[in-house]
C-alpha cells in the first residue's frame, strides 16, 4: 500500500522534474510535494476506514448476490432434475398404458371373435333347422296335395301300393 502511494509520488514528481527550466532550489516544488504529502496523509487517516468499510459493504453485497445467484441455480437444476425425472416417470407410465391398452383390446376382440363364432354357428344351426324344417312342410303340402287330388279323382283306382309309390315318386 505505501509502495502504491510513493509510485504515486514519484509519477506526479516525475515530470515537474524533467521539464523544469529552473533548479529545484529556485523553485517552490518540494513544499509543494510536502504539501501533497500531508493531503494524502490526512486524506488517509480520515476516509481510509469508510471507504475501506464501502468496499467491504460491497465485496459483501456482491458476495450475497452471487451466493444468492448460484442457490438460485443450485435450485433450478434440481427443479430440471425432478422435472425430467417426472418426464421419464410418465413415459415410463404411459408406455404401460398403452401395453395394458393393446392387451386388453386384444382380450376384447378375442372375447367378441369367440362369440361371433359361436352367434355365427347358432344361427347356421337355426339356419339349417329352418330350412329343414320348411322342406318337410313343403313335402307334406305337395303331399297332401298330391293325395287330394287322387282322392277327388273318382274314376281312378288305386291300391295302397299304387299310393306308396306315387308319393316315394313325388317326394324325390
Amino acid at each position: 500500500m505505501m509502495r502504491k502511494f510513493l509510485y504515486c509520488a514519484l509519477l506526479v514528481a516525475f515530470p515537474s522534474l524533467l521539464l523544469a527550466s529552473a533548479s529545484i532550489e529556485n523553485s517552490d516544488f518540494i513544499p509543494r510535494v510536502i504539501n501533497f504529502v500531508i493531503f494524502i496523509a490526512i486524506l488517509w487517516y480520515f476516509a481510509f476506514d469508510s471507504v475501506k468499510g464501502i468496499f467491504i459493504t460491497r465485496k459483501k453485497a456482491i458476495a450475497a448476490r452471487l451466493q444468492e445467484v448460484q442457490d438460485n441455480l443450485h435450485k433450478a437444476k434440481q427443479e430440471r432434475e425432478n422435472a425430467q425425472k417426472r418426464l421419464e416417470e410418465s413415459k415410463e407410465k404411459a408406455k404401460e398404458i398403452v401395453n395394458s391398452a393393446k392387451q386388453e383390446e386384444y382380450l376384447i376382440r378375442q372375447k367378441y371373435d369367440d362369440q361371433i363364432k359361436k352367434d355365427i354357428e347358432l344361427l347356421k344351426s337355426a339356419l339349417e333347422a329352418n330350412i329343414e324344417f320348411e322342406h318337410r312342410k313343403a313335402v307334406r303340402t305337395s303331399v297332401e296335395n298330391l293325395l287330394n287330388e287322387l282322392t277327388a279323382n273318382k274314376n281312378l283306382q288305386l291300391n295302397k301300393e299304387d299310393y306308396v309309390n306315387i308319393i316315394t315318386k313325388r317326394i324325390s
